[in-house]
């Protein structure tokens, strides 16, 4: 369970910045009991915008430039 998950009465509990998990951005997959989840925010630094994207870490780090890695620590 992570720093986003609540234990309810019937396990983990989605309780992140948005109501629900996402699909992963990269594989269009289920996210749901996925240990790996991430959740990225994405801004646009004059508009004020704001863009979720939930992914696979594994998925994320197989796109990115080289450099860039995503690390999962259960909390």
């Amino acid at each position: 369970m992570d720093a986003d998950e609540a234990v309810g009465g019937d396990g983990p509990e989605w309780t992140g910045v948005v109501s629900e998990r996402l699909r992963c951005c990269v594989c269009g997959g289920p996210t749901d009991g996925a240990e790996d989840y991430v959740l990225v925010e994405l801004t646009a630094q004059f508009s004020g915008t704001r863009q979720w994207l939930g992914a696979h870490a594994e998925h994320l780090n197989s796109v990115w430039a080289e450099g860039f890695s995503v690390e999962v620590h259960q909390m």
